[in-house]
């Protein structure tokens, strides 16, 4: 078992950023409001929880390099640890923005002075979820906060951050690691072999941070599973994680409670779930004459399951709704029962859009190899045989078509086009290199 700590040099492939708040907090040159910039899971949380543990701590050490770190041992490190610091506050959408009497209640608290720690520290993720009026409201907060109070804002899209929010913040840019970067990671933390290390990162579709969580406790399978296998496995899979869910929804008795745990089954993982959706995709790219009747049922079969799922999941709340019925305004159930429905059947294209991300990543490497590139830039570096047997059987004008029909199908999708067409019309045009 890793040891949990919120130290910078535990913090993995983000060197330069580390260094940038190490030399700010050791020559007093702190920013009142810091713009964390970068693709999400490359590790902008993991040090804004070092960063916020080394303002707070009591007994900051150096590490063998001479450079500062926080104890780990304080009240503060500890609590900061755990989640639990009463002066590091972490602000995420309730419900699919940010909102302004969110920010609003950050005021509140930003002119108060810190409990236990040195600051008052604020943590938005993710700063794209800021309406205009929760902008325009953090606006006047950083204008008027205390010396005592600090901002720190992770964004994947700095252009979708109010300019004028932008304009006072200082900007610590991440990197994105390449996928052998990672791969490396895998086996020389985790003790891994090079095929398990390169499996348990094509299952996370690039994601670094869900490759590091699945690390520890993966168990490698190079099984090849048959396109009728694939297909029910998936099926199954997604039942198993919506029972789940809505086990975890069972123990819910808050409206409050409902509304947070809703919103966050898109960022739920279940990885029996991503292995059979790896399996699933590559059944579905390396097969050819399927039956002319296949798209549809499949396709049915799919968005049946989950219009399933997510109503099981919603009806896991019924009890608590009833309840609450009693006590709150029906104009207040309405709206919860809305912002619950509203989440749920995200949960479900998210599951098809997800499906469509694992396609397009396999395409994307058949599409690499096709134009000669190093097999290191593969993401599915685990199953490079099938990579190179489907570059060579469709061709790289043919792999660049496929991946351009699927970022087509992804945007339907997101404007809530009938997910059925869509799934049905992948289904249909895609194709695969042997029988």
């Amino acid at each position: 078992m890793l040891r949990k700590t919120n130290n910078f040099s535990d913090i993995l492939l983000q060197e330069n950023p580390s260094d940038v708040l190490r030399r700010s907090f050791e020559g007093g040159r702190i920013a009142q409001t810091y713009l964390f910039a970068g693709k999400a899971s490359v590790g902008r949380m993991a040090v804004a929880k070092a960063f916020s543990a080394l303002l707070q701590c009591k007994s900051p050490i150096k590490d063998e390099n001479g450079r500062l770190d926080s104890c780990g041992k304080c009240e503060d490190c500890k609590r900061i640890i755990s989640n639990s610091h009463p002066d590091v506050k972490l602000i995420t959408p309730n419900g699919n923005e940010i909102k302004i009497e969110q920010i609003r209640e950050l005021q509140d608290i930003a002119i108060l002075k810190p409990t236990l720690g040195n600051w008052q520290i604020f943590i938005i993720d993710p700063a794209e979820k800021l309406n205009q009026s929760s902008s325009n409201a953090l606006l006047k907060t950083l204008e008027e906060a205390p010396a005592h109070s600090l901002f720190i804002l992770l964004a994947s899209d700095t252009g979708a951050v109010l300019p004028t929010v932008l304009s006072r913040s200082e900007i610590v840019r991440f990197n994105s690691p390449s996928h052998q970067q990672v791969r490396d990671i895998l086996q020389n933390k985790f003790n891994m072999e090079p095929e398990a290390a390169a499996a348990c990162y094509a299952l996370s579709e690039g994601n670094f941070g869900q490759a590091l969580a699945m690390a520890e406790d993966y168990e490698y399978d190079p099984e090849v599973f048959t396109i009728k296998r694939a297909h029910t496995n998936y099926l199954l899979q997604l039942q198993m994680f919506a029972q789940l869910i809505e086990n975890d929804f069972s123990s819910v008795n808050t409206l409050e409670q409902a509304v947070n745990k809703a919103w966050q089954l898109q960022t739920m993982t279940y990885q029996p779930l991503l292995e059979a959706r790896k399996q699933l995709c590559r059944s579905l790219v390396m097969n050819t004459g399927l039956p002319k009747a296949f798209p549809l049922m499949f396709s049915q079969e799919i968005i049946n399951t989950i219009d399933s799922a997510s109503a099981f999941i919603r009806k896991s709340l019924d009890p608590m709704l009833a309840e609450s019925k009693k006590s709150y305004p029906s104009a207040v159930i309405k709206d919860i029962e809305t912002q619950i429905s509203s989440a749920t059947d995200k949960w479900g294209s998210d599951q098809i859009e997800k499906l469509f991300v694992c396609l397009m990543n396999l395409y994307t490497d058949a599409m690499l190899m096709a134009a000669n590139a190093e097999e290191t830039l593969l993401l599915n570096l685990d199953r490079k045989e099938d990579i190179i047997t489907l570059a060579r059987v469709e061709g790289f004008a043919l792999l660049r078509s496929r991946i351009e029909m699927l970022e087509k199908s992804i945007n339907l999708l997101r404007r809530y086009i009938q997910p059925l067409l869509i799934l049905e019309n992948v289904i249909t045009q895609i194709g695969g290199a042997e029988a």
